[in-house]
């Protein structure tokens, strides 16, 4: 079987093969996934390995092992040295490789038919139901991302006694504020099948629990802080104007919403990566519900609509793609 390559290839300017080839950059991910499964960067912690040592250490056939440790040898992912093969770049997080893998290679596998129509075949949560390994990983990414971001979080969110934290899913973050906080109560709004499974180590004098639709039902009233955390890259600009008119609503006086999402315009200086990640979270939520990553411009300027025009942005070290835009009323 003959595997045809255009000819010549093409190159960009700086002699890098231009974007057509991109297909060998996902071959190389697709190897490195297969390497996670396999073992071989655990197995290589140890230190160096000939191919025939790696195979036994993994249960693999030599041959097919040797194949796969070449196009990690051309990907950059091993190198090859007279001690033998050990790791020349390692892969970020198991859990965030394989996730991420499941998405873009299954979870975006009729991606064209959601963009032709504007509506998915399944919902992203539909499709993470179906793969519990999936979501266990999934829960585990954002527990990390929470305490990773809680100190900066706690100490830029403004006094608060009483606080909504609306689609807070299992109360993530509520629980890392409530750690750093000892005078917030916090009540998480979710649906049922998520907020029904608060964290085992949510402080059950501090923390409730209450099952909802957060587009639909009743805020409340009287709350200091409202947090729209991770929430509003999952709704249509519409849905994000109608939900902070709602919140602005279930304020007291004094009170403020806080945001916590990715920025669609990342900081300068990041370089392509940081759009190009950006780029494919943007699809990934299209996909899942039609949603979108926005500006934050455009955010100030809907939370401007519902009166809350006071607003500042906090930049969080721990995660550059990611801010806090806290708003409230003049004063």
């Amino acid at each position: 079987m003959t595997m045809p390559l255009p000819l010549p290839l093409p190159q960009e300017p700086s002699g890098v093969p231009a974007p057509v080839l991109d297909r060998l950059g996902a071959a190389g991910y697709r190897a490195m996934i297969a390497g996670v499964r396999l073992g071989v960067f655990t197995a290589l912690e140890t230190g160096p390995l000939s191919v025939d040592e790696l195979a036994t250490t993994i249960d693999g056939d030599p041959a097919g092992v040797r194949s796969l440790v070449n196009v990690l040898l051309t990907f950059g992912y091993l190198r090859h040295d007279d001690d033998g093969i050990t790791t020349a770049a390692t892969p970020g997080p198991v859990d965030a490789e394989l996730f991420w893998h499941e998405v873009l290679f299954e979870h975006w596998a009729d991606i064209e038919d959601t963009i032709r129509t504007g509506t998915p075949r399944r919902g992203f949560y539909t499709w993470l139901s179906e793969r519990p390994a999936s979501g266990a990983r999934l829960r585990r990414m954002l527990a990390g991302a929470a305490a990773d971001l809680a100190d900066d979080i706690a100490a830029a969110l403004p006094p608060a006694a009483t606080v909504l934290d609306i689609g807070g899913g299992h109360g993530d973050h509520s629980v890392e504020l409530c750690r750093r906080r000892p005078d917030v109560r916090v009540t998480v709004l979710d649906l049922p099948e998520t907020v029904t499974a608060l964290r085992e180590d949510a402080p059950s004098d501090r923390m409730t629990a209450r099952a909802g639709d957060y587009l639909t039902d009743d805020l409340g009233s009287g709350h200091d802080l409202v947090l729209l955390f991770n929430v509003l890259h999952g709704h249509r600009p519409e849905e994000c104007r109608e939900l902070f008119r709602r919140a602005a609503k279930s304020l007291s006086p004094t009170g403020s919403i806080a945001i916590l999402d990715h920025d669609r315009e990342p900081p300068s200086g990041l370089g392509p990566a940081a759009a190009g990640f950006l780029g494919m979270f943007d699809l990934t939520l299209w996909q899942g519900h039609g949603g979108g990553v926005h500006r934050y411009a455009d955010l100030a300027a809907w939370l401007g609509e519902a009166g809350l025009t006071e607003t500042r942005v906090v930049p969080l070290a721990a995660s550059p793609l990611e801010k806090l835009l806290i708003a409230g009323r003049p004063s």
